[in-house]
Order: structure tokens, then C-alpha cells, then sequence
């Protein structure tokens, strides 16, 4: 029996679902854009990193974080391999920010070496069936000193148990092999393509749903993700987990 595949087909299919539909499982991510802006305006602060710093983000979707940073005004370049995403989060860009965003290949990124001030990999290393590669193409664009910022799904049972399976009692439409718990990455393995890409690993912090509260129960019954379905941070990374690395 062949592995399965990686579903990244179905971004190309959603349009404004990005922005308004909640029992789509895009909803989930929706959510938990909300904490991880927070994690990244706090990294950029301890970081010194001034508003106009050029920004990259990877596998940018249809520019959740991506817009809220333009709007802090961060000069933001996204790609992401589906175009009508792209599309999307052009609309939604903030009026008179600056954003570039364009449909690309994250193996062979358009930019010449040491470009931005900070790489962003949100959600999108569990997609590609080469992580480490796709790291060390985001390092060569990044400057020496610059920062790279990560969050991805560890290769735990419990991380199948949720990520894989759990979120289909949450969400109405979840499509088939939107997640793979063979695709996860343990920290161990992370900080490894970090380090051969020539970065240090400065922070790693456990990312999971807030479960014994009515919104996430809300959701569950409803099969729709509530408006207050929030996340928190953690000290354990069995589950989802956020961090940074920067440039040596």
C-alpha cells in the first residue's frame, strides 16, 4: 500500500472561506492566527526589530498574520504556491501597507541571498515532504543576525489524536489528508535542520486549543468553530510548537 499524500490542494478551493467560514477546518487556523500574531509582535519586539524591516513569510496562505504585521508597518513579502490564496490576501491587505505577495515555489525562493530581516515558517513545514531543505532556502534569503520564526506539529500521539483526527468533531468540512502524522516533526529534528541551515535555536514554547471552556465545547456541538476558540502556550511541546532561531 502506497503512503498517503499531503492534501495542499484544497487552499486553491477556498477563496473567501479564509476570512468567513467557521465550519471549515480553515476556521482552526483562523483561531489560532490570533496567538501566534501575538508570539511574533512579541519576538519582533525582544528582537529589536524596527517597523519597515522587510518580512518574509512562507506558505503565507491568504495572509492571516501576514496582513495584521503590514499593519503594524512591516514591510511583508509572502509566498505561497496557491495563487487564489495570494489573491485573497491582496484583498485583504491593509490600505496603503506594504505588501508583496506572489505565488512561488518555497525550494526556489525569488529573492536574492540575505534579503530580510526575518523568515517566517507558520504552518507550513508539516506540508512539504522536505522541511529541511525548505529551511535552508529560507536561511540563504535571510541576513546574517536575522531571525527565523517556525510553527509546526510534533510527531506525537497525541498529536495525531488531535491535530489529525480531533478536529473533525470541531469543524463540518475537514478535507481528507489535510494533515499527515508522519509529516510531524519532533523539536529534536527541528532544531537539527536549524542548525545545519546556520541558525541557533533561541525559544521554543508549546502551542494547544483551551479546552475546558464553553467556546470550545460550542464548537464541538455546533461543528463550527466559535468566535471566542482560543489557544495558549505551554511549556510541554507534545503538541503543536512555536519558536525561533537566528542567523549565524
Amino acid at each position: 500500500m502506497s503512503e498517503a499524500v499531503i492534501n495542499n490542494d484544497f487552499y486553491d478551493e477556498l477563496d473567501e472561506r479564509w476570512y468567513n467560514d467557521d465550519g471549515h477546518i480553515i476556521g482552526l487556523l483562523k483561531a489560532e492566527s490570533k496567538v501566534k500574531t501575538i508570539y511574533v509582535r512579541e519576538i519582533f519586539a525582544a528582537e529589536n526589530l524596527p517597523k519597515g524591516a522587510k518580512i518574509l513569510d512562507v506558505g503565507f496562505g491568504a495572509g492571516l498574520i501576514s496582513n495584521k504585521l503590514a499593519a503594524d508597518g512591516y514591510e511583508m513579502h509572502g509566498v505561497d504556491q496557491s495563487a487564489s490564496s495570494v489573491a485573497v490576501a491582496l484583498r485583504h491587505a491593509p490600505e496603503g501597507a506594504n505588501v508583496t505577495y506572489r505565488a512561488g515555489n518555497a525550494f526556489g525562493l525569488d529573492y536574492p541571498d540575505a534579503t530580510f530581516d526575518a523568515v517566517m515558517l507558520l504552518d507550513f513545514l508539516e506540508h512539504v515532504e522536505q522541511p529541511g531543505l525548505a529551511i535552508k532556502e529560507a536561511s540563504r534569503v535571510l541576513k546574517p543576525g536575522g531571525i527565523m520564526l517556525f510553527y509546526t506539529f510534533n510527531r506525537t500521539f497525541i498529536a495525531g489524536l488531535l491535530a489529525v483526527h480531533a478536529v473533525e468533531f470541531i469543524a463540518r468540512d475537514c478535507p481528507k489528508n489535510f494533515h499527515l502524522l508522519r509529516m510531524f516533526i519532533k523539536p529534536v529534528e527541528l532544531k537539527e535542520m536549524l542548525r545545519t541551515a546556520g541558525l541557533e535555536i533561541k525559544n521554543m514554547r508549546g502551542l494547544r486549543p483551551c479546552i475546558f471552556h464553553w467556546p470550545f465545547f460550542a464548537s464541538v456541538l455546533t461543528r463550527k468553530v466559535h468566535k471566542d476558540f482560543d489557544f495558549k502556550f505551554t511549556s510541554g511541546l507534545s503538541l503543536g510548537y512555536m519558536g525561533y532561531g537566528r542567523k549565524l
